[in-house]
């Protein structure tokens, strides 16, 4: 007869739950990671494959000798023209979520009774004032567009 038993699971427990643990914690750490190299090889791939197709279809209008017009010679750049920064709005943007994090935190300090929260709330100044600065630089830039038409 054979005389192996198995261990009932009670007896396992305290070996498997710290494997578990450490089981989680790894893969917690491993996979954001993994989903931005994952993100990044399919865009890579996406690219690739546009432009062999556009390779593709150069060589064989090459082949067959159909004229090819300036549009399909030029090369579409992957990233789409970008619009020129606003400095204004995303500064509004960034002033506006400033003040909402500082009385957030100032009514969650005050309503909890909490020290550190209302402390925190200055915590808000950073967005507030990067807000500040692209307001300013907004300005200049616009009064330095303005001077280049006068000029010119």
């Amino acid at each position: 007869m054979n005389s192996f038993t198995l261990l009932p699971l009670a007896d396992l427990a305290p070996q498997l739950v710290p494997l578990g643990g450490l089981l989680l914690s790894i893969i917690a750490i491993i996979v954001p990671f993994a989903f931005v190299a994952t993100i990044v090889a399919i865009a890579m791939f996406n690219s690739r494959k546009k432009t062999q197709l556009h390779h593709e279809t150069i060589r064989l209008a090459l082949e067959k000798g159909q004229p090819l017009p300036a549009e399909l010679l030029n090369m579409p750049s992957n990233a789409e023209k970008k619009p020129k920064p606003n400095d204004r709005r995303e500064g509004l943007i960034l002033i506006a979520t400033g003040a909402a994090f500082y009385f957030l935190l100032s009514a969650v300090g005050s309503a909890t009774g909490k020290p550190l929260l209302q402390s925190a709330r200055w915590a808000g100044l950073l967005p507030g004032l990067i807000g500040v600065a692209m307001l300013i630089n907004w300005f200049f830039d616009r009064r330095e567009k303005s001077n280049d038409k006068t000029q010119a």
